[in-house]
């Protein structure tokens, strides 16, 4: 989805809604370019609805839906916390967004693909590896002339044969595949680790040193063992967006009243 309007829900920790019951909400809202990849509008929605009183999930969805129709959005992404604070399932970034995190990858020599498939059985399973097939071809197409080897962490290796045979035939890249990351994969400096696993548990002491670790689904707990470790380069799309939003890399600052 390149080129539209993109609209990022967070979550504007210890601050209220309203100042008073019978009052109006506040929300900024923060324009920000994407170049070719469109324009972001960030949306901050405090945790309180007023005083200390937590969103009704019912109408903490309302108002963001709102916010979509009026912003004329064609897509959106909630920040994890704010999505589990709204009852609201959440979802894989756009993919706008996360090839504008992608961008952060500076080496991507060796590379290792952890699959988010293979959770659900029958149809379902299958949409999904689908999905991620055509993922994995848009957000890495830029790159693959500069990966020399791909190892594929999953359990279900047949459901990604299309890419892999791809990468093979167009590229020469050979597919290692292993269902769990038991040692370490790649070279110190040298390696991108794709994690898709929602959920799953990730070995982080068989991640090389100084490696880039791509969370799709940005994850608390990956983020914090990565931290804990030091010396990877932990990236997510919500990490991403959040630090846009702290550094205040808006061009337009608008207040809406609701």
């Amino acid at each position: 989805m390149e080129g539209g309007k993109i609209l990022y829900f967070y979550l504007k920790e210890g601050e209220k809604w309203k100042r008073y019951r019978w009052g109006r909400g506040k929300m900024l809202l923060a324009n920000i370019s994407m170049a070719k990849e469109g324009r972001l509008v960030c949306c901050g929605i405090p945790e309180f609805y007023w005083k200390n009183k937590v969103w009704e999930e019912d109408r903490l969805r309302d108002i963001m839906g709102r916010m979509l129709k009026e912003q004329e959005a064609e897509d959106f992404y909630l920040q994890p916390k704010l999505a589990r604070l709204a009852g609201v399932e959440e979802r894989l970034p756009p993919e706008a967004l996360l090839k504008k995190a992608m961008d952060q990858v500076s080496c991507m020599e060796y590379l290792v693909y952890i699959g988010g498939g293979g959770d659900k059985r029958g149809a379902w399973e299958e949409e999904e590896l689908r999905e991620e097939r055509r993922l994995l071809f848009c957000l890495l197409s830029p790159y693959l002339a500069r990966i020399n080897h791909f190892t594929l962490v999953t359990d279900r290796p047949e459901g990604y044969e299309e890419f892999t045979d791809y990468i093979y035939d167009e590229y020469g890249i050979p597919t290692a595949a292993v269902a769990k990351m038991e040692r370490p994969l790649g070279k110190d400096g040298r390696t991108v680790i794709l994690d898709m696993g929602k959920g799953k548990k990730a070995a982080f002491e068989a991640i090389p040193h100084r490696a880039f670790y791509m969370d799709f689904w940005s994850e608390d707990e990956k983020r914090e063992l990565a931290e804990k470790r030091g010396d990877i380069i932990y990236i997510s799309v919500a990490k991403f967006l959040d630090t846009l939003v702290k550094n205040g890399y808006n061009t337009i600052v608008n207040s809406r009243e609701k």
